[in-house]
């Protein structure tokens, strides 16, 4: 009888993966590194080289951007919509249904159940999910900030188009019916509201094809280099913890970067 041979798993990739890749293949990296400290776990040893050459821009492919649709104003949401899922980890989302409009899906109640598409390998939570009155279902991500003129080209926020298409696929794989669009919302919390709007992010084949392809781009990035770019660098969590060697910003903290170099060297 022969043996089994037993097949390789696709490396385990989130939507968050996906946005940091696309900011910063080595951000990716750094933020696996973090995450597994701080649960106590060892972490996975880093892709990148230590003699890695910087890149200009990420090398990831741009999502298709041909039908995003913009919207000013208060999220437009019929009587007969209803919320199905909610990612109860995540703190101050927006209360957007009355009680008796929200029905939970009961796979999902515990807030610690991710949305898992093994085919592709993927997994993660979007901040909502709702169940539209004509049967189809909508995944919803929150951003605490305002709806930028220009929305792709004016605020670099192309990334939240990224994590859109990856939800959208992850509540196709689980709910059984291919979302018309992704939803971010943008609740403009320091602005009082004067900038909140919404862009529905359409998903297609063409977008589960760039899905398919950017996973794989993913997987078979053996450097995964950096790319310094401040207006990244100042909001890059690993950069905030000094882990960063390349960064164009730094924070000034606790934590140094030489100190890290040490524990890596050791």
């Amino acid at each position: 009888m022969l043996a089994t041979i037993p097949v390789a798993q696709p490396e385990h990739l989130t939507p968050h993966d996906l946005v940091t890749y696309f900011r910063c293949p080595y951000e990716m990296e750094l933020t696996h590194e973090l995450h597994a400290r701080r649960l106590g776990r060892e972490p996975p040893v880093p892709r990148t080289p230590l003699d890695v050459v910087p890149l200009r821009h990420s090398p990831m492919f741009a999502p298709p951007l041909g039908h995003v649709l913009v919207n000013d104003g208060c999220l437009d949401l019929s009587d007969q919509d209803q919320l199905v899922y909610e990612d109860a980890n995540e703190e101050d989302l927006p209360v957007l249904f009355p009680s008796e409009r929200v029905h939970l899906d009961p796979r999902f109640t515990n807030g610690h159940a991710n949305l898992v598409d093994p085919e592709m390998g993927l997994a993660g939570r979007p901040d909502l999910v709702i169940r539209q009155a004509a049967g189809g279902f909508v995944p919803l991500e929150y951003k605490s900030t305002h709806l930028f003129v220009g929305y792709h080209e004016a605020h670099g926020r192309l990334f939240d188009t990224v994590q859109a298409i990856a939800e959208c696929r992850l509540v196709h794989t689980v709910f059984g019916r291919r979302p018309p669009y992704g939803i971010i919302l943008y609740g403009d919390s320091a602005g009082n509201g004067a900038h909140e709007g919404w862009v529905e992010i359409p998903y297609g084949d063409a977008e589960e094809r760039w899905l398919k392809v950017v996973l794989a781009q993913i997987r078979e990035d053996r450097v995964r280099a950096p790319v310094p770019a401040e207006r990244n660098c100042a909001s890059c969590e690993p950069n905030g913890e000094g882990l960063c060697r390349y960064a164009a910003a730094r924070y000034v903290g606790a934590h140094h970067h030489t100190a890290f170099l040490a524990t890596r060297r050791g």
